[in-house]
């Protein structure tokens, strides 16, 4: 059971990296701004509260955290030992000297999050379908990071099946 968790967090970090970066690009260049594409350095597979990322490594931001949440075995599938949904989470944390244009910066990477996902509909290898649905939360500005953090989380369920 564990291996979908795995599995699903390596797509991720996939998509996010590949057609997340890619619309990424796009939008920079939509509303003329100089994002920085997301890196392999950027997108950890990791629930870690941001106070405790800050403090015991040096976060670069903006930071994805992507990590799964909750997998529920409702046996849809007989004679399978799990079936049910795996529900991920995608964390984008922007930070910064002032407040001011993180909301802009924040929903710009969620922009390009959602967007990747949209086009990774579909089986994510031999056990999970992913369909292409998600809900997004943005958290407020708070103290953090480079003095203000802003968070947003995009939550997904794939299925599974194994």
């Amino acid at each position: 059971m564990a291996n979908f968790c795995t599995q699903g967090l390596e797509k991720l970090r996939e998509v996010l990296l590949g057609a997340g970066n890619a619309a990424l690009a796009t939008i920079a260049a939509r509303d003329g701004e100089q994002w920085k594409l997301l890196e392999e350095r950027t997108v950890l597979l990791h629930n870690v509260a941001a106070e405790m990322a800050d403090k015991n490594r040096s976060t670069v931001y903006p930071a994805v955290y992507c990590y799964a949440a909750r997998m529920e075995n409702v046996l849809r599938q007989k004679f399978a030992a799990f079936s049910g949904p795996v529900r991920f989470v995608v964390e984008v944390r922007c930070s910064g000297e002032r407040y001011d244009g993180l909301e802009k910066e924040l929903a710009s990477y969620v922009e390009a999050v959602t967007t990747g996902l949209a086009g990774a509909a579909g089986p994510w290898g031999s056990n999970l379908i992913y369909s292409g649905g998600y809900t997004v939360k943005f958290e407020a500005v708070k103290l953090g990071g480079r003095n203000f953090i802003q968070a947003a989380k995009i939550e997904l369920e794939v299925e599974a099946c194994g």
